[in-house]
């Protein structure tokens, strides 16, 4: 991860009156930029590049609506839902809406969220359904969760 400031170059757009004066067209603009390409090699960001190999099963998508107390931290409910299906089922719980306003109570809020689901072979319906339902369960007793 790139750390602190480091200059890589600078990019500007050319003033009018020195194109001017090299013959350039008045209504283009031009931009010029100046790279350090030592200092951006050194400041490559590091990632993943490994392969992984697909999946043989596939996965189950699941979207739960609930209605929480707006101060309630998304990281404390992403905790609840994955210490729910700890060691089962539950491969990914991501965020997608968060909603305050009309038919929200006053000091709550609506989040949407998005359970993955995926085992080592095919899942069957009723096993997908328990373990939502018991994340709902988790959810009701940890935080006062309401499904929308």
């Amino acid at each position: 991860m790139l750390t602190g400031t480091t200059r890589l170059g600078v990019v500007g757009r050319m003033m009018p009156s020195i194109l001017d004066d090299r013959g350039a067209p008045k209504q283009d603009a031009v931009f010029v930029a100046e790279l350090d390409l030592d200092a951006a090699a050194s400041a490559a960001i590091a990632r993943d590049d490994s392969v992984r190999p697909l999946p043989r099963h596939p996965f189950v998508v699941r979207d739960l609506s609930i209605v929480v107390d707006a101060a309630l931290p998304a990281e404390i409910i992403r905790g609840t839902i994955q210490a729910a299906g700890a060691n089962r089922l539950l491969a990914s719980v991501g965020f997608f809406d968060r909603y305050q306003g009309k038919g929200v109570p006053e000091g709550k809020v609506s989040l949407s969220l998005r359970l993955t689901f995926q085992a080592d072979r095919t899942l069957t319906d009723q096993e997908v359904q328990e373990q939502f339902e018991a994340i709902v369960v988790a959810l009701k007793l940890a935080h006062g969760a309401v499904q929308r």
